[in-house]
Parts: C-alpha cells; sequence; structure tokens
C-alpha cells in the first residue's frame, strides 16, 4: 500500500512551458543558442533531453550556469504561472483522504513555496524538496527514502518525463506518467511506466486506488 506521494513540480502540477520556452529564448539571445519556434515545441516534446540540448546547440557544460540564470528569471516571473486546471482539486481530494504528499523537483524552494503562497496550497505538501542533481533524480529519489525510512513500495512518484521514468526504474520505486507536461505520451511509453494518466481526474483514481 502506497503511504506517500511524490510530485514533481513544473509540468506536473504547474504549467510552465510558455514561461520556460520564454526564458530559455531570453537566454538564447544572449548566448546565441538556438532559439526555440513554435513549430519545434511538438517534436522537442519527443526528443530525450540530451537530444534536445544537442538540437539547440547549448554546450552542455555551461547548463549548470544557465539553470542558475534561469532559477532567477523563474522567480521573477512565477506570479504569471498557472495551476494545471484540475490539479488543485486533485491535491485537496488526496490531503482529505488523509494522504501525504511531498513535492521533489530540480526547480529551488524558494520558487516552489512562492507558487503554493500564491495558490493558497502552503499546508497541502508535507516537504519541498530541492533535487540537487539534474541529470540523476534517482539520487535524490534514494535521499528521501532513506530520510523517510520508507521502501519503493510505499511511496509512488507523479512526474511528466521520461528521465523521471528512468529515475524511478532504478529504484524500483512506482511511478504514474502524466501526460499534460514535457514529454510527449510517446516518448512517455518509451520508459514503461508503471501507470500513464491523461487527465487530473484519471490521476486521482490511480493515486486512491494505490493508497
Amino acid at each position: 500500500m502506497v503511504k506517500h506521494i511524490l510530485f514533481d513540480f513544473d509540468g506536473t502540477l504547474v504549467d510552465s512551458r510558455a514561461l520556460l520556452v520564454k526564458l530559455y529564448n531570453e537566454m538564447a539571445m544572449q548566448h546565441r543558442f538556438r532559439p526555440i519556434r513554435e513549430q519545434d515545441l511538438g517534436p522537442l516534446r519527443s526528443m530525450s533531453i540530451s537530444e534536445r540540448v544537442d538540437r539547440l546547440g547549448v554546450p552542455v557544460l555551461q547548463i549548470p550556469k544557465l539553470m542558475v540564470a534561469g532559477r532567477q528569471l523563474y522567480h521573477e516571473n512565477i506570479r504569471s504561472l498557472q495551476i494545471v486546471p484540475g490539479m488543485k482539486e486533485v491535491i485537496a481530494k488526496l490531503s482529505t483522504q488523509g494522504v501525504k504528499s511531498s513535492i521533489l523537483s530540480s526547480n529551488s524552494e524558494a520558487n516552489i513555496r512562492l507558487f503554493l503562497r500564491k495558490n493558497k496550497l502552503e499546508g497541502a505538501f508535507k516537504e519541498i524538496i530541492s533535487a540537487k542533481h539534474i541529470f540523476g533524480k534517482h539520487h535524490s529519489i534514494r535521499k528521501v527514502m532513506k530520510q523517510w525510512g520508507t521502501t519503493p513500495a510505499r511511496m509512488i512518484y507523479v512526474g511528466d518525463e521520461l528521465r523521471d521514468i528512468e529515475s524511478c526504474k532504478k529504484l524500483g520505486v512506482p511511478i504514474v506518467a502524466v501526460t499534460w507536461g514535457y514529454d510527449s505520451p510517446q516518448l512517455l511509453l518509451s520508459g514503461n511506466p508503471d501507470h500513464m494518466a491523461h487527465t487530473p481526474s484519471e490521476l486521482y483514481r490511480i493515486l486512491i486506488g494505490l493508497s
């Protein structure tokens, strides 16, 4: 029986795709990377992170520095973000059922808490955990399990990217992949997730069935 749910933030809870494209294009202009055009969005959703980086011509060694700059720009624009329609209700219903939920994200804790305050969701999550490993989220998930003293079978991860699935597979942690985030349904399926949800209401039914 699942006792704790770990939610990813960007893409899963928050519709931040338009903002992140805007911020990336601002940095692309500054650093002379290839910008993301409207016609690029569909193909990019079906690529792995390494394929996207290669397609856009972003030097891998510059990614950590760009992440720091991007988080600051994100923080300055966070009030424009909206929660994914239907997810606020999912979180509220899970809370009334006594299900413990936390957030694990490569976004900063400050950004996440600011968004939660704006949407009156401060008390909805037990913890906000900022993942330090950009390309190896399984390290952060393993650390969380150790802190909680729990096993993979007693938790479940909710994410929207292939890398989320791959991280969970390394640890044996069940995952629900949602299709409204960054990666296309076809790319998510290639990772063989334990469950897939196409709408927040479908996500809720899956999570309650496992709790």
